[in-house]
């Protein structure tokens, strides 16, 4: 079921390209692209006193964008992208010495984390509106696909002097989802065969980690699940060629 996931969109995307393609009327084309990934609403939220939170900061995308363009208007397009986020382990350590200052009043609490990742493979259509004819181009583009995610490990430590160190870790999990994207952009064609892209794609999904393990030497061990509103903005430039 997971390869299943990433090969309907691959194969709905030959559905339309392949016969497209062999009559050479149009242009295959594929481009590579990195940036910023800005995470957005729940998921860049850092409120502990709502559960949605992702504690997600600004980290870094990269993206391969791949199509059959039929004229300068229209082309049907797919997506592979990639997202990492940092996790705000800074605020979490915060949260545990004011939590924890007049019960444990002489630990230090020290925080670790990985980071928030997912990747992901959409297909769609891309609009075009010539700008500066055969030249310079306003695209926007609407896809959907699959995405994994991959929650962030985050490992607590209580120092105390004199005393064991307190321990809490959770594992990091992985989820499918849905995903859903739309982006907006810029195309300049430098020749005939070669063109740079300016593109900023909003990304949602809602994938659900199940059986999440938390480990503690503190008494107790546990296995949650929960679901994680994943919003981003990702912006990125990059470089594309027209390849027949």
């Amino acid at each position: 079921m997971k390869k299943l996931y990433f090969l309907l969109p691959i194969l709905l995307l030959l559905f339309f390209i392949t016969p497209t393609a062999q009559s050479q009327e149009g242009d295959v084309y594929v481009s590579l692209g990195a940036g910023v990934s800005i995470p957005m609403a729940e998921y860049a939220n850092a409120d502990f006193s709502d559960e949605a939170s992702g504690f997600a900061m600004v980290g870094g995308n990269f993206n391969i964008n791949f199509g059959y363009r039929f004229n300068d208007y229209f082309s049907v397009c797919g997506l592979l992208s990639g997202c990492v986020n940092r996790y705000d382990y800074v605020k979490v350590q915060d949260w545990f010495q004011q939590e924890f200052a007049e019960a444990l009043p002489d630990t230090r609490w020290i925080v670790e984390s990985k980071n928030w990742g997912t990747g992901g493979l959409m297909v769609g259509a891309t609009g075009s509106l010539p700008l500066v004819t055969n030249r310079f181009y306003l695209e926007a583009r609407l896809m959907g696909g699959f995405m994994y995610a991959y929650s962030p490990a985050i490992y607590v430590t209580g120092q105390e002097k004199d005393e064991p160190d307190k321990r809490i870790d959770i594992e990091q999990a992985s989820a499918p989802s849905w995903v859903f994207d739309a982006g907006a952009g810029f195309r300049y064609k430098r020749t005939r065969k070669q063109y740079f892209i300016l593109f900023a794609d909003y990304m949602h999904s809602n994938p659900s980690f199940n059986n999440v393990r938390t480990n503690t030497n503190m008494g107790y061990e546990r296995d949650e699940s929960f679901t994680q509103q994943i919003s981003t903005v990702n912006i990125s430039i990059g470089i594309g060629y027209i390849v027949n």
